[in-house]
């Protein structure tokens, strides 16, 4: 799991650093700032082994806060958003979203288990 953690984060570092790049917003970044989180707990889980069990759940907490954010911002004012700003949201909610989604069947996994 600490690979697709590290592949997710590389996703949203990637829109954000893009987004800022077009738009010059420090508000653009918002995506970075949560792959760059995303990136240091992989980095933590992959070496520390031990401590896997405790960091997946923060993982999953900053995917959800990763894909409410978006979310919150789209339902509130996605009419008066830029085009870049509207696809950076989405692009958040989609690849936050799908992290969260992944972690929890990973939760699911390993109770059955």
């Amino acid at each position: 799991m600490p690979r697709t953690i590290f592949v997710f984060a590389a996703l949203l570092i990637v829109l954000g650093v893009g987004a800022f790049l077009m738009s010059s917003s420090a508000t653009a970044l918002l995506p970075a700032y949560v792959g760059g989180a995303l990136a240091i707990v992989g980095a933590l889980a992959t070496r520390l082994a031990g401590f896997r069990n405790y960091l997946l759940p923060v993982a999953g907490v900053i995917a959800l806060l990763g894909a409410l954010a978006p979310a919150a911002a789209l339902a509130i004012r996605a009419a008066a958003m830029s085009p870049l700003a509207l696809t950076v949201n989405v692009g958040m909610l989609a690849v936050s979203g799908t992290l969260f989604v992944l972690i929890l069947r990973e939760f699911k996994a390993t109770r059955r288990a």
